[in-house]
């Protein structure tokens, strides 16, 4: 009997090493199977890269700042087809609009609402117009394009029972107006694409740009859907006397005001000296 439960105990270690190793069989082929499915697929899988760079970091604003070309450069694993978007956001700033009407022949404001957050600077480049690389939807999903980033509006003098105002009533003047101001040109400046491999573009910044960040997106788009993005940015600085000026109007605002005041009746002083009639 003690022979027979040792000979079934053993049997019972054979079975159960047999099954362990027939389930670790078992399991390396399903493992195997799996990494392979997996490397048939990673081709399809993986995103493109996109790598990129500005020609300068930082620019410094003086006296003669007229504004600045920069060269936007850098290298994508692409294929023949494959487009690339940049946007160029600059700082967030609120932005007044004013709506004017005509009274008694003077035209007086009668509406004013706040555009809270707003970019400062707008702009984006592209290899072809942007209609011919995506559907608007896309567009709409990745936040490209100034209609696109969720932008909000405000009264300035909130009037109870009155509706509120809303974006995409003034959206349209708004871009008209930033437009006209350089800082958001609507004409989109081309990329120009090497091999599916380079590219390169200039950024065009006007004298009246604002100090602070700038985001630049990289975006590489492929049948109409974004595979790869990459992102830098740009900081724009106040240079020598202008920034002395500028950052001690802001630290020191009231003795800046009194300053301001005592040139200003310094310099009448003097003009009415040196013209005065003998």
């Amino acid at each position: 009997m003690i022979a027979l439960y040792r000979l079934h105990k053993g049997n019972m270690l054979a079975a159960i090493l047999i099954a362990i190793t027939a389930f670790g069989f078992a399991s390396l082929a399903s493992a195997s199977s799996s990494i392979v499915y997996a490397a048939k697929a990673k081709p399809d899988a993986v995103p493109s890269r996109v790598v990129a760079d500005l020609s300068t970091s930082t620019i410094s604003i003086t006296t003669s700042f007229h504004g600045t070309d920069l060269l936007l450069f850098g290298a994508i694993d692409g294929q023949d087809g494959d487009d690339l978007i940049v946007v160029v956001s600059g700082p967030p700033l609120d932005i007044a609009q004013r709506r004017k009407a005509n009274y008694a022949g003077i035209w007086v404001n009668v509406e004013t609402n706040i555009w809270q957050q707003a970019p400062s600077f707008y702009q984006i480049l592209s290899t072809r117009p942007l209609a011919k690389i995506a559907q608007p939807q896309t567009y709409e999903k990745l936040g490209i394009g100034s209609q696109n980033i969720n932008l909000k509006i405000v009264a300035k003098s909130p009037v109870t029972g009155e509706k509120p105002p809303q974006a995409i009533d003034f959206i349209g003047a708004l871009q008209s107006n930033m437009a006209a101001s350089k800082l958001w040109p609507q004409s989109n400046e081309p990329i120009n694409l090497t091999r599916n491999a380079l590219f390169r573009t200039e950024v065009k910044l006007p004298a009246n740009v604002l100090s602070g960040t700038y985001d630049v997106r990289i975006l590489q788009f492929r049948q109409g859907q974004a595979i790869g993005e990459d992102r830098t940015t740009l900081r724009i600085e106040k240079g020598e006397m202008s920034a002395l000026i500028y950052n001690f109007a802001h630290d020191y605002s009231a003795l800046y005001g009194i300053f301001a005041i005592l040139f200003a009746v310094a310099s009448g002083w003097l003009a009415a000296v040196a013209f005065r009639r003998g």
